[in-house]
């Protein structure tokens, strides 16, 4: 494998602006260095890392991904898209896979720079420079967990590599044995703070390590890993839930105690269109809808109202869902077809198609004014699913203490949701099942469903037509109860669509690999 020891400068800089919080991670290239002087300092080396950063999980893989799942729609805007995974017309020239695929890798070029040169720093503080390094180990093992879970086995170069080399796949047992033994050489060095303040806040710490360790481990049925690394987590003591569900995902919510690890944007920066994926009425297009397969996860509190069937629903519907009857804006949301708003079902190509609207991640307040200007950070990893994770981690190992029920209902008891505890006993498949539906009612439109699904076989449970809001029948809105389609029925290909496919064009300019997986062209 061919190996640079310098990389370029100027294209470095180009791409290192990774943005954080109005108080967070922020970097901004004032000037220039040349490349024979630019290893030399500490401060160099943050300024690299600093650009690994800049390829974490940004929109796509958070708000969007869930679309490709059984719980929402990815509506469509074009080939290429992600609204073809959701149909099940996956294709390795798909350019939203292609994308998504790039960008890891893109991550994993600049991290292995950064761990390649680190050495020859001299001058700076010997604890930075090892934090520099931990983060860069850290933000590689991050985007090759993305990696294995989504392709299986892939490429895994571990030191700096030229567009012309070509490397053969890793398998992902070994990928993921790999990371696991990173990740415990990284917490065992101390090396990453358990916390940051000032400009540094966003950096991964201590904790961060031990969440993605309790991560990868879940997803590749490690159950003992899993529920140590994640008790770990809670035995620090330093994170706790925040008492605001919907406030979480909102300009209040930004670097609080519940937040692990994330990718931070800023105002006047590293910023995106706040509204884009919700309703038409505050400037969104309708990308990704909340569907009924997601409100047929909620539990009721009290008595189902057959003339309403939002009344006593978990209150974490309607902090994820606008749906009609809710404010919206300095409105109402009414996607009824008899509306006269902008957000009447399939009224104009922005609006809703299926009658619901993603409420999470929407911050009317704070960016009304000016919604190219969103900056709330996305949450990659926080500590309500360090908690589902180790409950679930127990369940398989059948280890049905009272601490699962403490997790579990720690959450359902977080002040803004406050559902009834669950009560034991239960058997092993009851709580696997209480689990698994605490994980999408708690984490949906995070971008975690999909892993979910595919990590428990359950793909087909997004087959078929979908269906939408209820609605009543007439423009008087008193006939019959229906569940709003627009006919669209999706596929799922068991025997193919676990892994997506290897992009064509990584396989046209690498002739060590293959498709990893039959059935795609």
């Amino acid at each position: 494998m061919k190996k640079f020891m310098y990389i370029n400068l100027s294209i470095l800089l180009s791409m290192a602006v990774f943005l954080g919080c109005d108080d967070g991670l922020e970097f901004t290239p004032s000037g220039s260095v040349t490349e024979e002087i630019y290893w030399q300092r500490a401060s160099d080396a943050e300024t690299a890392v600093n650009a690994v950063y800049a390829q974490l999980d940004d929109l796509t893989m958070v708000l969007q991904l869930d679309g490709v799942t059984d719980i929402a729609y990815r509506a469509g805007s074009g080939p290429g898209t992600l609204h073809d995974v959701t149909a099940g017309n996956i294709v390795s020239s798909n350019a939203a896979i292609t994308g998504i695929w790039n960008r890891y890798y893109s991550g994993l070029r600049r991290a292995n720079d950064v761990i390649a040169n680190i050495g020859q720093v001299e001058i700076g503080d010997p604890a930075v420079i090892n934090r520099v390094e931990a983060e860069a180990r850290f933000l590689r093992a991050y985007f090759y967990t993305q990696l294995s879970t989504l392709w299986g086995d892939v490429p895994m170069p571990l030191e700096p590599t030229v567009i012309t080399d070509n490397i053969p796949k890793t398998g992902k047992d070994e990928v993921v044995s790999f990371i696991i033994s990173e990740l415990d050489a990284i917490i065992n060095s101390n090396a990453l703070p358990v916390s940051y303040s000032g400009s540094n806040i966003g950096r991964a710490t201590h904790g961060a390590a031990l969440a993605l360790k309790a991560r990868v481990a879940l997803r590749n049925e490690m159950w003992a890993t899993a529920r140590d690394a994640a008790q770990a987590v809670m035995n620090l003591g330093v994170y706790e839930l925040y008492p605001d569900y919907q406030g979480l995902f909102q300009r209040e919510g930004q670097n609080s105690s519940e937040i692990i690890f994330d990718r931070q944007y800023t105002e006047g920066g590293n910023t995106y269109n706040a509204f884009a994926y919700s309703a038409s009425s505050i400037g969104g297009n309708s990308v990704v809808e909340p569907i009924h397969k997601f409100y047929e996860k909620f539990e009721f509190i009290g008595p189902r109202n057959p003339d309403n069937p939002y009344e006593n629903i978990d209150p974490r519907w309607d902090h994820t869902v606008y749906y009609t009857g809710q404010p919206i804006g300095n409105s109402t949301y009414d996607s009824h077809p008899s509306s006269t708003t902008q957000d009447r079902v399939n009224s104009t190509e922005a609006s809703t198609q299926h009658g619901y609207n993603l409420k999470k991640w929407v911050d009317f307040e704070a960016y009304s004014g000016n919604p190219s200007n969103g900056s709330t950070n996305m949450i990659l990893i926080r500590y309500a699913d360090v908690l589902l994770m180790y409950a679930e981690a127990k369940v398989e190992l059948g280890e049905l203490d009272q601490s699962v029920y403490d997790a579990l209902n720690e959450i359902r008891s977080r002040p803004t949701v406050e559902m009834p505890d669950i009560q034991g006993p239960h058997s092993q498949d009851e709580l696997r099942e209480i689990v698994r539906n605490e994980r999408v009612v708690e984490l949906g439109f995070e971008g975690l469903r999909l892993y979910d699904m595919n990590r428990w076989r359950i793909g087909e449970e997004k087959e078929g037509e979908v269906f939408g809001a209820h609605f009543r029948r007439g423009s008087n809105r008193d006939g019959e109860w229906f569940l709003q389609s627009i006919g669209f029925t999706r596929q799922f290909n068991p025997n193919r669509d676990y892994l997506w496919p290897i992009p064509n064009a990584e396989m046209n300019n690498n002739e060590a690999i293959t498709q990893n997986n039959p059935g795609y062209n």
